[in-house]
């Protein structure tokens, strides 16, 4: 796998973490999940799930990327996730953002990006679209949301676990997790770009 480059990377966290961001209270975090549960997402997965996982993402992420193609075998098992668009890593997020958003069928723009991801450049697989200003809207504030729930950066995950209570996780989650994560019995990944990860 190749690393991010140093610059991008640099790019990345200074963009992606906001001035004061803070892990919010134990006590914040249901309101918080909430107000997740009503924003707008690409819907991947079983119809009706055990365990829903919702999932902050860069269209031009890689490691959002890997995270896609670490769910594919848990969507398939039964897990529902919601992919939250954030736009921070390129100027294209955005439009690819809106490409996927704006579709008629939002699972398949989003799998789109994903088979067609560029590794080379960091990019994702689908053409940006021009952005409405509602949309622009939606992405403002799914950063915030984002940045409430004291994540600073993409992939960031938020569950509930198998007691009801609110769960967080920044980053590309280890395969080992991923049961844990889901509530599924592990599920085989064989894919040579997720090795780094088990």
């Amino acid at each position: 796998m190749k690393p991010l480059p140093a610059a991008l990377a640099a790019l990345s966290l200074a963009l992606a973490v906001p001035a004061g961001a803070k892990t919010p209270a134990a006590s914040e975090l249901p309101a918080l999940f909430a107000a997740l549960e009503k924003a707008g997402a690409v819907v991947e997965g079983a119809a009706s799930p055990g365990r829903i996982l919702y999932v902050f993402f860069d269209a031009n992420c890689w490691y959002c990327h890997l995270t896609w193609k670490a769910l594919q075998p848990y969507e398939k098992a039964g897990l529902q996730v919601r992919w939250v668009p954030v736009a921070y890593q390129k100027d294209s997020s955005t439009g690819r953002a809106a490409a996927i958003m704006q579709a008629k069928d939002r699972a398949a723009a989003l799998r789109e990006n994903e088979t067609r991801y560029r590794a080379q450049s960091y990019d994702g697989g689908i053409a940006p679209a021009r952005a409405s200003k509602a949309f622009l809207a939606q992405l403002d504030a799914n950063f915030e949301l984002m940045d409430r729930f004291g994540l600073s950066g993409t992939p960031g995950l938020a569950w509930k676990d198998a007691s009801g209570r609110v769960q967080t996780l920044l980053g590309m989650p280890a395969l080992s997790r991923l049961p844990a994560i889901t509530g599924l019995p592990e599920q085989k990944i064989s894919d040579p770009e997720l090795a780094e990860f088990r």
